[in-house]
C-alpha cells in the first residue's frame, strides 16, 4: 500500500493480471490511467506538506467515483490507476467519465481549494493482452492525453504505440541534436502594418535530422518539454539568438518555457548571456503567469533590461488581473483570433478589445498569423501596428536578415 492507503504498482498489477485471465474466459477488464496536470507547480507553489494532502485528497475522490467498480492503485508521485475487472467499453468510458469529473473541482489543500485537473487514458482488454501490456496501453494513451490537453478521456489506439516508438526514436536523436550540430536557428520577421518595415524578429529552433532531413518544430518540442530536454535546448536557443544578433539588428523575440523559468539562477543567466538587452524580448505564455515564482523570475529579468512577451494571448487562462500585475511589455494575439477577424464579427470584437486593453496598459500588441493582405488591414483598424505571418515572410536564416534590413521592399506592407 501507499501513503494514500491504494495498492502500489507491484500489487495493482497482480490484480491487473487477475484479472486479464479472466480476459481469456470472455470478461475483458478495463484500465484507466490518471495523471494530475501540472503537479509538479503545485509543490513548487504550496510545498510538499500541501502536495501531500492534495495527493490524499484525490485518492478519496477516486473511490468515490469508482465505487464498488474496481480497484484504485497509485502508480507512483501523482500517477494513479483504476482496473474495473468486468466492464464493457460504454460502461469504461462512463466510468472515465466520472473520473473526470470528480478531479475537475477544486481539492482541498488545507484551507485552500486547488485545482486538480487530470488527464486520462483509457484502455479496454484485447485477447492477448497480459496485465503489464493492458496497463501500458492505458499509459500510451495518457500520454497523448496529455499532449493534447483538452482534458477529455483518451481512448487507447492502435496506432499509438507505433507513434510512441517514433516519438521514442525521435527522442534519443534529440540528446544529439542538442548536444551540437543539428539545430539552428530561423527568425520570423515582425513587420510595421501599412509600412512593411522590420521592427522585430521571432527566433524559432529548426532541427535538421541526419537521416530525417527537416524535423518541424511542432514534432520536437514536444517531446523536448516532456523530457526536460526543453532546458538545454531553450538555453541554446538564447545563447545562439544573442550570438548572431548584429549591432543593426532589431528586437528579437526568444521564446522561453516554464521549466526554463523554473531553474534556479535563470534570470542571472539571461544577464550572462545577453549582449544587448534593451534588443532582447523573451517570450513566455499565458500558463506561465499562473506560477508566482515564474513572475518574479521575469521581474528580476526585466530589471537587467530585458523586455518581456506573452505569447498566444486570448486562448489561454490568462485573466485580466494577471495582465495587469505581470511584468509584460508585448501580448501577441493568438493566430486563432487573427484566423476569423473577417468573418466573424465577434473574433473581430475581441481583437479590437485586446488591442485597446494593450494601449491603456502601455503594452504593444503584435498580431500574429497575418496571411492576406485584407487581415492586415483590418487588423490596422482594430488598433494593431505590428504583425508578422506570411503575408511578410516565410522564417529567414540567420544570413538572409540583412537583405531584408537593406531591402525592406522584400517586405509586404
Amino acid at each position: 500500500m501507499t501513503g494514500t492507503d491504494l495498492a502500489d504498482r507491484a500489487a495493482f498489477l497482480r490484480r491487473l493480471d487477475e484479472a486479464a485471465e479472466g480476459l481469456q474466459r470472455g470478461t475483458p477488464p478495463g484500465v484507466l490511467a490518471v495523471d494530475l496536470d501540472d503537479f509538479a507547480s503545485v509543490n513548487d507553489v504550496l510545498g510538499y506538506e500541501a502536495g501531500d494532502r492534495i495527493l490524499a485528497a484525490v485518492a478519496v475522490e477516486l473511490r468515490k467515483a469508482v465505487g464498488d467498480t474496481g480497484i484504485v492503485g497509485r502508480l507512483g508521485g501523482d500517477r494513479y490507476a483504476v482496473l474495473a475487472p468486468e466492464i464493457s467499453a460504454p460502461e469504461l468510458q462512463e466510468l472515465a467519465e466520472r473520473v473526470r469529473v470528480a478531479l475537475a473541482g477544486p481539492i482541498d489543500s488545507g484551507g485552500r481549494p486547488v485545482s486538480a485537473r487530470a488527464s486520462l487514458g483509457v484502455a479496454h482488454g484485447a485477447p492477448g493482452d497480459n496485465g503489464s501490456a493492458l496497463l501500458s496501453k492505458a499509459e500510451m494513451a495518457l500520454r497523448t492525453a496529455k499532449s493534447r490537453g483538452h482534458g477529455r478521456p483518451v481512448p487507447y489506439e492502435s496506432g499509438m504505440k507505433a507513434r510512441f516508438l517514433d516519438q521514442a526514436t525521435l527522442l534519443e536523436g534529440l540528446h544529439d541534436a542538442v548536444a551540437g550540430g543539428q539545430l539552428e536557428l530561423v527568425y520570423q520577421p515582425i513587420v510595421r502594418l501599412g509600412e512593411g518595415s522590420l521592427t522585430g524578429l521571432e527566433a524559432l529552433a529548426r532541427w535538421q535530422h541526419p537521416a530525417r532531413g527537416p524535423i518541424m518544430p511542432g514534432d520536437f518540442i514536444p517531446i523536448a518539454e516532456r523530457s526536460g530536454l526543453i532546458v538545454p535546448l531553450g538555453r541554446w536557443m538564447l545563447a545562439e539568438a544573442c550570438r548572431q544578433q548584429e549591432a543593426d539588428w532589431p528586437e528579437t523575440y526568444v521564446n522561453v518555457s516554464a521549466h526554463q523559468l523554473r531553474e534556479p539562477g535563470f534570470a542571472e543567466e539571461v544577464a550572462r548571456t545577453v549582449t544587448a538587452p534593451d534588443r532582447l524580448i523573451i517570450e513566455v505564455t499565458e500558463q506561465a503567469l499562473a506560477e508566482e515564482a515564474v513572475v518574479r523570475t521575469l521581474r528580476a529579468v526585466r530589471d537587467s533590461g530585458v523586455r518581456v512577451s506573452l505569447d498566444d494571448f486570448g486562448a489561454g487562462p490568462a485573466s485580466l488581473r494577471a495582465l495587469a500585475s505581470a511584468p509584460i511589455d508585448v501580448i501577441k494575439l493568438h493566430g486563432s483570433i487573427t484566423e476569423q477577424i473577417i468573418t466573424s464579427p465577434r473574433q473581430a470584437a475581441v481583437a479590437r478589445a485586446i488591442a485597446g486593453l494593450a494601449a491603456e496598459l502601455g503594452i504593444t500588441a503584435v498580431a500574429k498569423a497575418v496571411e492576406g493582405a485584407p487581415q492586415a488591414a483590418m487588423l490596422h483598424d482594430l488598433g494593431y501596428r505590428q504583425g508578422m505571418g506570411f503575408h511578410y515572410a516565410v522564417p529567414q536564416p540567420a544570413r538572409a536578415i540583412p537583405l531584408f534590413l537593406a531591402n525592406e521592399a522584400l517586405l509586404t506592407p
